[in-house]
């Protein structure tokens, strides 16, 4: 993450990663994890994930969520997800945006 963002960006960051949990994925320990340790209101949180084990984690977890579809998981059933794209998009006009995250959030 350093190498790629540089340490400015990284300082910002906090990953957080299955391992760190008992329970993984479709368990919602590692989200609620994140929300805990950072402190965040889960309602103002969107969780992007690729998968179908990820998306009932974030149900479960009672965080929106939106799928960008893989090659690998592009055919997973994506109930619960708020959103689902192709992509995350490098076009504002047609891709991601913070306001469209904004739209998933309860």
């Amino acid at each position: 993450v350093r190498t790629l963002m540089g340490e400015e960006r990284r300082e910002k960051f906090r990953i957080f990663a299955g391992d760190m949990v008992k329970k993984k994925k479709p368990a919602p320990d590692v989200y609620l994890m994140a929300v805990e340790t950072m402190g965040l209101d889960k309602s103002r949180c969107v969780i992007v994930e690729d998968s179908h084990i990820g998306v009932g984690a974030a149900v479960a977890a009672g965080i929106s969520c939106l799928v960008t579809k893989s090659s690998y998981t592009g055919n997973e059933d994506f109930t619960g997800a708020k959103m689902i794209v192709e992509e995350l998009g490098d076009d504002a006009a047609t891709g991601v945006t913070v306001d469209t995250l904004a739209s998933l959030l309860d």
